[in-house]
């Protein structure tokens, strides 16, 4: 749940506020760090850090703390992922071949792949779908795809762009849901990708497009643009969500 800062708050209920959000950082730690469980902890306590050194620049009036949070937060975890991981100089005795992967290992992994693909299909639309399973095997060359279908290259970015950005949202609401996450306004949140601008958008929806156009330094059109996806992304997000925490 969103922590609230009131006008006029003193210094010191600021700071408990905006730390308070950081435990709302947790599902967006945990998806970006997936497979580094050990590196969950530390990096929260990071942000705290950033924050306690921070809180005084926050300003009511240019975002929620929330996402004075956030940002923070996704620095941080920038920063984490950037750098190099140690490569051990000895290969483990017991490392698995790549040539002979585990069955059940194997047999998990393609009910997972089936898993999303399907839910992103389901919500794309087959043609979409097919014409992006198309261009996934052709590697690239769009050209062949665009004669068939009679499509012009922005078209086809545009159904490409639709796809991928869904099948983030769905993959990241299934880990959310495979780990326990309740059904909330931040697990929502973050189950959008990291890009086009559209948690941000998503954090200010509720405000018309020219505001948000001006909070974020874009046309008005593109802020329509970004409401609209942003509202489908949230919308696909919460429904796999309820689905898969309701089986």
């Amino acid at each position: 749940m969103a922590v609230e800062v009131n006008v006029g708050a003193t210094p010191e209920a600021q700071l408990n506020a905006l730390l308070r959000e950081v435990d709302n950082m947790l599902p967006f730690v945990r998806s970006r760090l997936r497979g580094r469980p050990n590196d969950i902890d530390p990096v929260l306590q990071h942000v705290r850090e950033v924050v306690w050194h921070r809180y005084s620049s926050y300003d009511e009036r240019l975002g929620t703390p929330n996402a004075f949070v956030f940002g923070i937060t996704r620095n941080v975890l920038r920063s984490t992922l950037g750098r190099r991981a140690r490569v051990s100089e000895e290969v483990p005795e017991d490392i698995e071949s790549e040539a002979t992967p585990d069955p059940l290992t194997a047999l998990i992994r393609r009910f997972d792949a089936h898993r999303w693909m399907s839910l992103v299909a389901g919500f794309v639309g087959e043609d979409d779908w097919t014409l992006f399973a198309e261009l996934a095997l052709s590697d690239g060359a769009a050209d062949e795809i665009l004669a068939g279908h009679s499509l012009t290259s922005r078209a086809l970015r545009t159904v490409r762009d639709r796809v991928s950005l869904t099948a983030y949202t769905v993959r990241a609401a299934l880990a959310a849901a495979d780990s326990g996450d309740p059904i909330t306004g931040p697990v929502i949140l973050h189950c959008l990708p990291d890009r086009g601008g559209l948690r941000e958008v998503a954090v200010l929806m509720g405000t018309d497009a020219n505001t948000i156009a001006a909070t974020l330094h874009i046309h008005p059109g593109a802020a329509r643009a970004r409401i609209a996806n942003a509202k489908r992304l949230l919308t696909i997000a919460y429904a796999v969500l309820n689905q898969e925490l309701a089986a």
